[in-house]
């Protein structure tokens, strides 16, 4: 059966209802479909920490994450401390197996750079640049007929389903994997359809200039990356690429994203999880 035409987002579990999409994609430019990854992105990045609390101790994490940025002055220090064997000998209080530590990491680090306000891309920020209402959510006044979380990706010769069935063995585990797995899939994408606006190719080479070009970052490296974000010289860069102060803004929140990932950062992903389901059935 052919895919329709669509890009939809469905969460429907334990009374958590979500649906984004649009109507029609007749008439939607490329950014109109980043908006709405954007948008979809934003409804679910609380509950995928939400779910993971099935099994990590959340305020235990919090607890840590509030300490590291007591301590730490700058945003590299905290980053970097988040990775140390003191911060892992912390954890492991709650996460004994290797694979629980690894979600455990991911969870801190993500925590911290949401404490510390590290300036992202969001709806919000596209939406006021375009002149755009907020996407909204109509989970509420929407027949979802099925327990499930189903995101659907059909445009431009872009094809992504990503779909899984509330089932009586479904814990909230599998579901902080599935909405990791959607994030994932569409995280590139967002870049991609942004292209038609904003040179991406000429915010790559600038982003990849102050990445210090080796296999481990020390906190001097990091401190060393995220300083050149704001030095005269990349703004710079920044206005060669566009005179517009918003869209200026948009591409500074895109190169810290793409400086963030790029240090190698301990940041949650989809395959830790399903290694950490996996080990937790064997162990059981």
């Amino acid at each position: 059966m052919a895919l329709p035409e669509k890009v939809e987002f469905i969460g429907n579990y334990k009374g958590w209802k979500c649906y984004k999409g649009f109507d029609t994609l007749e008439g939607k430019d490329k950014l109109d479909i980043a908006r709405l990854l954007l948008s979809i992105r934003e409804s679910f990045n609380e509950k995928i920490y939400e779910y993971l609390g099935q099994g990590f101790d959340l305020n235990f994490i919090q607890a840590i994450v509030d300490s590291i940025i007591k301590d730490e002055k700058k945003i590299s220090g905290a980053l970097y401390k988040a990775k140390s064997p003191t911060t892992t000998k912390k954890l492991s209080e709650i996460a004994e197996i290797k694979e629980a530590k690894d979600i455990a990491k991911g969870l801190l680090t993500e925590m911290i750079l949401e404490k510390l306000g590290i300036e992202r891309l969001t709806p919000e920020v596209l939406d006021n640049y375009l002149g755009q209402k907020p996407i909204e959510d109509k989970g509420s006044e929407t027949v979802i007929n099925k327990n499930m979380v189903h995101f659907l990706g059909n445009y431009a010769g872009w094809k992504c389903v990503k779909r899984m069935e509330v089932e009586d063995l479904t814990e909230d585990l599998d579901i902080a994997m599935i909405l990791l797995s959607i994030r994932e899939s569409f995280n590139n994408k967002i870049y991609d359809y942004m292209s038609d606006k904003f040179d991406m190719d000429s915010l790559d080479e600038l982003v990849e200039d102050i990445i210090p070009k080796k296999g481990r970052f020390k906190e001097e490296d990091i401190a060393s990356a995220l300083s050149k974000l704001n030095e005269p010289e990349f703004i710079s860069g920044l206005e060669r690429i566009s005179q517009d102060k918003k869209a200026i803004d948009i591409l500074k929140r895109i190169a810290t994203e793409k400086t963030l990932a790029g240090l190698k950062l301990s940041l949650l992903n989809a395959k830790m999880v399903e290694k950490y389901i996996e080990k937790k059935a064997l162990i059981a």
